[in-house]
């Protein structure tokens, strides 16, 4: 299978989505989220809640052996989301679960574990599935390359730094008789084009993922099939609203007003996607937020930088990480807000460049995975305060629609909350959210169900080879 180039195999930290791929195959998480948003039990076996949703117990499924014989228990559960919650792990785990504390996890009983959370989410369950989330030893040291314990259903048994690794079949896998693989070698690529040619000339049966831009010659290949995925991965095109010229609400709705949204989804991925109106709230999530789409008014973007002080525009620096479409993205937001007058300097940075500096830039277009609940997007990305709130938007009103979305059980009056919180990002445009892209990953075609996934995930456990 190839996968992107990717250096740090560490489950705490990882963030890369080759590495991410590897240790999926290895250790396992509590639940797996599946396309249609249902939570399938995989390392738990049930869960319930307390306290309006700010107590959670989950209960573990018995007789689960990490790879070196020892029974999965409690203690590690408890041992792997403090690990990763701890204010210094450096994981992105603790930066999406910032309403989680290391001491608020606590061993109910060998098989029981209680998390008390600092405020009522009712989408809890969904926050043991981010990325970092596997469950490790209790004792885990560190060194996963060297040590690579997990549950899972294949076990790494060779990892080559820059280029791949190996794995086979676990023989004492809880779940038999699966996985139906014995073997899987995973081959780093630097970029997509590398990937590409690879599937071409055969020497890979799989690429994790591709932007659409550079697997186009694969669509016509005999020998792929395409694997697609509706998502809520979107760019988002984030304005400092700490700073001028985007301290005016009138600059940032001028920004959003500039954006040809129909154009850029087809030009970029071929129109596979959905159109995207400056708020999370992917059309994959069952809210059904309802508003007027902002279409592309030129004359009104110009009126608006007018009243703001701005009458011919302004010079500002816009950055963008090398990532799929986003550079493509960046010259054709370039194009489009010279229009109004807005001079863009494109700054297109290496990736690890522009991840130094994300939520710092004054002008910015990141890309965001898709998370299987929009809280999880919702609160990282617009929570006042939030570590990864690139805009340093802070809006109390919704900040308290936030809260009551993330405890409301039910759905219709959750779908009236989404309404509202779409409604404030939309008139306060703190970034601009123009698409969400399908996910597309190919498949040699002598490969059988190998799925796709809406966070880019990777499950290997029932694909087979014919």
């Amino acid at each position: 299978m190839a996968l992107p180039l990717a250096e740090n195999l560490e489950p705490v930290t990882m963030s890369g989505g080759g590495v991410i791929a590897i240790v999926q195959q290895v250790a396992e998480y509590l639940v797996w989220a599946e396309d249609d948003l249902s939570l399938r039990p995989v390392l738990a076996t049930d869960w319930s809640s307390q306290d309006n949703a700010r107590i959670w117990h989950f209960k573990l499924r018995e007789g689960v052996e990490f790879h070196n014989g020892q029974e999965m228990t409690s203690a590690d559960v408890v041992a792997s989301f403090r690990r990763m919650v701890q204010p210094d792990s450096g994981s992105s785990g603790a930066a999406q679960l910032d309403f989680l504390k290391p001491e608020n996890v606590t061993a109910d009983g060998r098989y029981g574990v209680r998390f008390a959370l600092d405020r009522p989410v009712g989408a809890f369950p969904y926050y043991t599935h981010v990325y970092n989330a596997v469950i490790l030893p209790a004792d885990y040291d560190g060194d996963f390359a060297n040590n690579p314990i997990g549950t899972g259903p294949f076990r790494l048994t060779d990892y080559r730094p820059q280029e791949g690794a190996s794995l086979e079949r676990n023989p004492r896998y809880w779940n038999d008789p699966l996985p139906y693989l014995d073997n899987v070698e995973m081959d780093f690529y630097d970029g997509s084009q590398p990937q590409v040619l690879a599937m071409q000339g055969g020497e890979a049966d799989a690429m994790l993922s591709a932007g659409y831009i550079d697997i186009r010659p694969l669509f016509e290949a005999d020998n792929v099939r395409m694997v697609t995925q509706p998502t809520a991965t979107h760019a988002q095109v984030t304005m400092r609203t700490d700073q001028k010229p985007f301290d005016d609400v009138r600059v940032r709705q001028a920004v959003a007003l500039a954006v040809d949204r129909p154009r850029a989804m087809e030009v970029l991925l071929g129109g596979n996607a959905a159109i995207g109106n400056d708020h999370p709230l992917a059309p994959i999530y069952p809210v059904g937020v309802e508003l007027d789409q902002r279409q592309k008014d030129l004359e009104r973007a110009r009126a608006l930088l007018a009243e703001a002080g701005y009458p011919d525009g302004f010079p500002i620096d816009l950055h963008v990480g090398r990532l799929a479409e986003l550079p493509q993205y960046a010259e054709m937001l370039q194009q489009m807000l010279s229009q109004v007058g807005i001079q863009v300097d494109l700054k297109i940075e290496p990736l690890n460049v522009y991840y130094d500096h994300w939520t710092e830039v004054t002008f910015g277009v990141t890309d965001w995975a898709s998370r299987a609940t929009p809280g999880q997007i919702l609160n990282a990305a617009f929570r006042g305060g939030a570590d990864w709130n690139a805009p340093k938007w802070t809006n109390a009103r919704f900040d308290a629609l936030l809260d009551d979305f993330e405890r409301e059980p039910d759905p219709e009056a959750r779908a009236e909350i989404a309404d509202s919180l779409a409604a404030i990002l939309q008139e306060e445009v703190p970034a601009v959210i123009g698409y969400f892209k399908d996910g597309f990953r190919p498949v040699n075609k002598r490969v059988m169900n190998l799925p796709g996934n809406m966070s880019n995930f990777l499950d290997l456990t029932r694909t087979w080879v014919t």
